[in-house]
């Protein structure tokens, strides 16, 4: 996953950092994040963790520029889940949300993709930010949303990019094992043109690891959940391949480092909460 070339850019993770870099075609180019989960740090600290609410806040404010200043790419996305509360605001989050766009907005312009989390976020943004709607927001062939909806997926499409699944791989025995990761899925179909000749379309989708190192002291603990029969983690994913008929073709996985370290296996022990063969199959 050095680098991700579609039909009219490039998509290059910015290693070991959970951001991605897009390249569009006009050569212009964004950062992207997801999962910032603002206010997280009040979980940990009724876990009884001692957490400083405001400094986690800064330090991912300090990466942000950091990276800013080694790419000069001046352009951010945030796909969603900014804040952690859902429908309500929190102390920490009234103080530390405004605090992390005020100061990325002096050296970033800053488009916002809400998530399943940023309930009421509009209350905590400057008048001039760049909040988008949850469909998302489409940059040549590429279409980018949080993950939790289920947004127009045209035939022009080539690539989708979320995050809202903070990938982690389970996967005992490896070196890995519960560090978070990022992940590439391989969607395929076989589609004809003016009903003679047939050819083979992909989409890929990228996922991006969480944003908040906060969140990997949780993620350690967390186990599993399986869902329904046939049911993802990702509604525009069934839509993809229960209605338009797409199949899943392949999964990987890759740490924040480049290396990779899973497989579709792996994949569907995210997406499904199962790894076994039967899933496979079913998908197949």
């Amino acid at each position: 996953m050095k680098t991700l070339d579609s039909h009219t850019g490039r998509c290059l993770p910015v290693y070991p950092h959970p951001i991605l870099n897009l390249e569009c075609s006009s050569g212009e180019k964004f950062l992207i994040i997801s999962d910032v989960h603002i206010g997280w740090e009040e979980r940990l600290r009724k876990a009884g963790l001692k957490v400083d609410l405001s400094g986690n806040v800064i330090e991912m404010v300090r990466v942000l520029l950091d990276v800013q200043h080694k790419t000069g790419i001046s352009n951010l996305i945030i796909l969603g889940d900014l804040k952690s509360s859902t429908s309500i605001i929190t102390k920490s989050e009234w103080g530390n949300v405004p605090l992390f766009i005020r100061t990325l907005e002096k050296s970033f312009n800053i488009f916002i993709i809400p998530g399943n989390h940023d309930g009421k976020l509009s209350h905590l943004l400057p008048l001039n930010t760049n909040l988008l709607l949850p469909s998302g927001l489409r940059i040549d062939d590429v279409l980018l949303f949080h993950g939790h909806t289920r947004p127009r997926i045209t035939s022009d499409i080539n690539r989708i990019i979320i995050g809202h699944l903070h990938p982690v791989l389970k996967k005992d025995g490896s070196i890995f094992n519960n560090s978070k990761v990022w992940v590439k899925i391989v969607l395929s179909k076989i589609i004809s043109r003016h009903g003679k000749n047939q050819e083979e379309r992909n989409i890929e989708i990228i996922i991006l690891p969480h944003f908040n190192e906060l969140i990997d002291y949780y993620s350690k603990s967390s186990k599993i959940r399986v869902g329904p029969p046939n049911k993802s983690k990702l509604p525009f994913l069934d839509m993809l391949i229960y209605k338009q008929h797409w199949t899943l073709l392949n999964g990987y996985m890759y740490s924040t480092d480049g290396t990779l370290v899973g497989t579709l296996q792996d994949v569907m022990t995210l997406l499904y909460g199962t790894s076994s063969n039967q899933r496979t199959e079913t998908l197949n």
